[in-house]
């Protein structure tokens, strides 16, 4: 048998309520007949079975949790400046695929706590590097006569900055660049 529930109460528990309510009421009507009260009675109600699977708690710390996130991060293993027909292209080359990026032209450089960073050059490119391990960083290389400085800036929050000095006449515009991905590898094209 069905019971329907209204605020935890059952239609049989209600209606024993309202006899009780209305015997009361009934002003000696009933003198000769014997009353009869009714307790409410509460539903039993069983727990329907939790479908939810049960987490057991890990047993890694969260230094470990960490450890292993960072493992699976990308790493800066290389970096170069070479020249190309078009132009230069500074390589960036990873030891796991290659992360997303964000760039940018800048006419300052800044790097922790947004304090300036001093970088050769005179136009200066941010690239930031989205989801790189936190211990990623990479020794400056060669410049050439265009590329004087590609630079780490700061890794914050699994954001790497970088920061790329580049030759320019006074007064010119910002030089035209491409960046692309191939694998485990990302290329600036500094255009001529």
């Amino acid at each position: 048998m069905r019971v329907r529930r209204i605020a935890g109460w059952s239609n049989a528990a209600l209606a024993s309520m309202m006899v009780v309510a209305l015997t009361a009421c009934g002003g000696g009507e009933n003198d000769g007949a014997e009353e009869t009260q009714s307790e409410p009675v509460a539903a039993a109600s069983t727990p329907a079975p939790s479908t939810t699977p049960q987490s057991s708690p890990s047993s890694r710390s969260g230094e470990e949790w960490e450890e292993e996130q960072a493992a699976q991060l990308p790493k800066v293993t290389d970096v170069k400046v070479t020249d190309t027909a078009q132009g230069d292209r500074v390589t960036f080359t990873f030891d796991a695929p290659a992360p997303e990026y964000l760039d940018t032209y800048e006419k300052e450089l800044s790097g922790p706590e947004g304090k300036p960073v001093e970088i050769k050059g005179s136009k200066f490119l941010r690239v930031a590097f989205i989801g790189i391990d936190p211990e990623s960083h990479f020794a400056s290389p060669a410049p050439n006569e265009r590329v004087l400085e590609v630079r780490h800036l700061m890794t914050f929050e699994g954001e790497m900055s970088v920061g790329i000095g580049i030759v320019a006449p006074d007064g010119a515009a910002d030089p035209a660049y491409d960046i692309s991905s191939k694998g485990t590898q990302v290329f600036v094209d500094i255009e001529d």
